[in-house]
């Protein structure tokens, strides 16, 4: 005979209405919430899927062994909840991997990086004549030419510090009569920018002759080579608009005779202020879309000899980022993709090249941030493109060198996360500080090897004319840029681990410590939520009680003698 009570041992066992109106209409008192809860839950406990929780509430075992039983299920609760912890701080920790996608990706579509030439001499010796001249016939006191030439000496110290004890005050004293007679009619403040250009060696009398793919070109165009603005100030950029982005198979610039040829000019007659102890010149690689600066990273240096014909074979490795990862916030994925983060375009620089965001655009905006804080100028080697605001803004000049020495080892030495290190502890408040730039997402990274011949062997290949003469003198130099292989390696980042991968890991250690199941899920949920609806329901009913309440006390009639 199938009892009244039950007719299951499951925990959704529903008790036969019937019966509970017959207990009611005994005139029973009806049970209140709370002991209505222990009771199911004491049948949860009996019933439930899950090994071992039937032993909390058996009758047939003694007190001393239900202890024993719920020591044992207090430890594996607690041991669960330890390794489920574990597991998850692994799965946070790891939750991107790169992998290498393509070994073999073609070099024709790895964008040709920009290649910048800076010659040594950085102030043009017979510019600075010219200008020494000028501002001789400007100056209300009569003085040589020669004194002139001598200050003019001070502007050095925009490229680097020399490291001559020089005075101070004669910087300030200089400044102040340039600020005076150094101007022209339409400035405000004198222009170090303006003056720093004219003073420069110019790139049309540095850059002879270039050739691309064994073919010549013309060396200055928008195709070839522009001046641009590097950390050494007006430079000659090859590729600065970034044309050579994708190429075809014929184009792929992967060989010492199908890259970038370049002739220079080498004389030393036209010198005047040197940044180098040696002879050579400056090559810097970098992304087109990257203002050239070592310290703001991704910039490769070289120092190609004077008179020899150098070859740079450049290696590049893409990469990318998966597109499942845009739903992960940028600094929980550590790099920014391309939608995300865009910089102000300035009227006053419209027209010219605009810089994308990367990590060492970030890094070179906030140099350019500390710098104007600090010092209040801007250096005019960097670029109006990165400046947040231009409103107020001078370039520095001989009176901001003593603020700019001061901060140089801050802004030379950045840092993106500060971790204490001992004995680094004033280095590191020192240093600049920039927790905003992360890395893009989509990048390409490079890197160079440098090998030199004699320039004797270029020199015998070149044609003589009728008066046994060649094309150039012997004071030149030779500079070949190009793809050392002919393909890249391409790189993906990815999640390590997929959504079921992570559920069937936690499933796998909850079933291990105490048998947990779906089945343990569901019972559990219904449990839950059986007592929500009733916890629910019994506020309704008291509300609906109260209200009729209210309602028949305002309804009373009272009878007053």
């Amino acid at each position: 005979m199938v009892k009244l009570e039950s007719t299951s041992n499951a925990i959704w066992w529903i008790k036969n209405p019937k019966a509970a109106k017959e207990k009611k209409s005994k005139g029973q008192r009806k049970a209140s919430l709370g002991s209505a809860f222990c009771m199911d839950m004491a049948d949860l406990l009996r019933n439930i899927s899950l090994q071992g929780y039937n032993k909390l509430l058996s009758p047939d075992l003694t007190l001393g062994e239900r202890l024993i039983w719920l020591l044992l299920h207090m430890a594996t609760t607690i041991s669960l909840v330890v390794v489920l912890s574990l597991t998850w701080d692994q799965f946070v920790s790891q939750s991107f991997v790169t992998n290498l996608k393509d070994p073999l990706y073609p070099v024709e579509n790895v964008p040709f990086p920009a290649v910048s030439i800076c010659p040594n001499n950085r102030i043009s010796r017979q510019a600075v004549i010219r200008y020494a001249e000028e501002l001789r016939l400007n100056s209300p006191v009569i003085r040589p030419v020669e004194y002139f030439l001598e200050r003019l000496g001070f502007f050095r110290e925009f490229y680097t510090h020399v490291g001559v004890i020089v005075d101070t005050d004669d910087f300030v004293t200089f400044q102040t009569f340039l600020d005076v007679f150094g101007t022209w009619n339409n400035e405000t403040f004198f222009d170090t920018r303006r003056i720093m250009k004219l003073l420069s060696p110019k790139c049309e009398e540095f850059v002879l002759k270039c050739s691309l793919a064994n073919v010549d070109i013309p060396c200055f165009s928008k195709d070839a080579f522009q001046e641009s603005l590097t950390m050494y100030g007006p430079c000659c950029t090859f590729n600065l608009e970034n044309k050579l982005k994708k190429r075809h198979f014929k184009d792929r610039l992967a060989r010492p005779e199908l890259g970038l040829k370049v002739v220079l000019n080498d004389s030393q007659s036209d010198y005047f202020a040197t940044v180098l102890n040696t002879n050579g010149y400056i090559v810097m690689i970098h992304s087109a879309e990257n203002y050239a600066s070592v310290s703001s990273s991704n910039v490769l240096e070289m120092f190609p000899g004077q008179g020899e014909d150098s070859s740079i074979s450049v290696y590049a490795r893409v990469v990318d980022t998966d597109d499942s990862l845009k739903s992960f916030s940028p600094f929980g994925r550590r790099c920014y993709f391309e939608h995300e983060v865009q910089y102000p375009i300035h009227e006053a620089v419209v027209k010219s090249v605009t810089y994308a965001y990367s990590f060492p655009n970030c890094i070179t905006r906030c140099r350019i941030r500390s710098v104007i804080a600090l010092c209040r100028c801007l250096p005019f080697q960097m670029p109006l493109q990165l400046v947040e605001n231009l409103d107020g803004v001078v370039f520095c000049t001989l009176g901001h060198v003593s603020c700019l020495n001061q901060y140089m080892f801050k802004w030379r030495n950045v840092l993106t996360e500060r971790q204490m290190t001992l004995g680094l502890e004033r280095e590191v408040e020192e240093a600049l500080y920039c927790p905003q730039c992360l890395p893009s997402c989509s990048d390409v990274l490079y890197r160079v090897s440098m090998s030199s011949l004699p320039i004797d062997n270029y020199l015998a290949t070149l044609k003589v004319d009728e008066n046994n003469q060649t094309e150039f003198s012997s004071d030149i130099s030779v500079l070949r840029v190009y793809f050392g292989d002919a393909h890249a390696q391409y790189y993906i980042r990815l999640l390590n681990n997929a959504w079921f991968e992570v559920f069937s890991t936690i499933g796998n250690i909850m079933s291990i410590f105490v048998g947990f199941s779906m089945v343990a899920i569901f019972e559990v949920l219904f449990f839950l939520t059986k007592y929500i609806y009733e916890g629910c329901n019994r506020m309704v009913e008291q509300n609906i009680i109260d209200r009729k309440a209210k309602q028949l006390e305002t309804k009373k009639l009272y009878i007053c003698p």
